[in-house]
């Protein structure tokens, strides 16, 4: 397992939805709808003559919680990302009971930024490694402005005795350009156009920075990134092949 894997294990499997996950309040059933209208409570478990029941915003009364309501606590945060896409909050239960809740307004909290965040860095990580062992002459691939940029970024490093080497300068959008360059982007996927991949690098690009810089607004839904997150698998799970120059 090289350092790429031992990344990827944290973010995919290793961190998982509990830091997201927040305690659960249980209400009494003579007084839940008012405790559920304090808070904003779209949804809330209700003890019902000591039995633990659920309440839906819509919901005529109280009913049993099913079991695809329920969210493993080791389930990992980067696929309970995917499930609350798909329903808005699931109950997480602690030693046979029902003792946590997660909604999709968790999906925006520090956790699964650094989830995505991480995500990104991999994209990058596993781009720089192809250029080094395929594309001998990548600075072709690229404007002089930017290679002088990755240039002088390369001298400042090695005046501070960084172990660097030029590739390692580039920034993310060197990236999209080598790779779009001889639609060396199909080794990824046959299907895929230099619109396609362009656009999606440009937003890969967009919302690194907007997770970098702390934004309340990441400037995609969570759908969007989803498929932010899918492209980027794709890319680190395309087989390892020889890129033409």
């Amino acid at each position: 397992m090289n350092s790429l894997d031992r990344l990827r294990l944290l973010f995919e499997e290793q961190i998982n939805v509990m830091p997201i996950a927040e305690n659960l309040l249980v209400f009494d059933q003579n007084s839940y709808r008012e405790e559920m209208e304090k808070r904003n409570f779209q949804s809330a478990v209700v003890d019902v003559d000591g039995i633990l029941m659920k309440f839906d915003i819509g919901d005529a009364s109280p009913v049993p919680i099913p079991e695809d309501d329920i969210m493993p606590s080791e389930t990992p945060l980067l696929i309970a990302f995917r499930m609350l896409i798909d329903k808005r909050r699931y109950f997480i239960e602690e030693d046979g009971k029902i003792a946590h809740i997660v909604t999709r307004t968790d999906l925006d909290k520090i956790p699964l930024r650094i989830g995505f965040f991480g995500m990104i860095s991999l994209l990058e990580t596993h781009l720089k490694e192809l250029i080094r062992k395929y594309l001998p002459h990548w600075e072709q691939s690229i404007s002089e402005n930017r290679l002088n940029s990755a240039r002088s970024l390369y001298e400042w490093k090695k005046g501070r005795k960084e172990e660097i080497d030029l590739v390692q300068c580039l920034q993310f959008g060197d990236l999209g350009s080598i790779f779009s360059k001889n639609q060396r982007f199909k080794k990824f996927d046959p299907e895929y156009s230099r619109d396609r991949f362009v656009k999606m690098m440009n937003d890969i690009g967009q919302l690194r920075d907007a997770l970098a810089h702390s934004q309340g607004n990441l400037g995609f839904s969570w759908e969007e990134i989803d498929t932010i997150i899918r492209f980027i698998r794709i890319i680190i799970d395309a087989e390892d092949q020889v890129f033409g120059e």
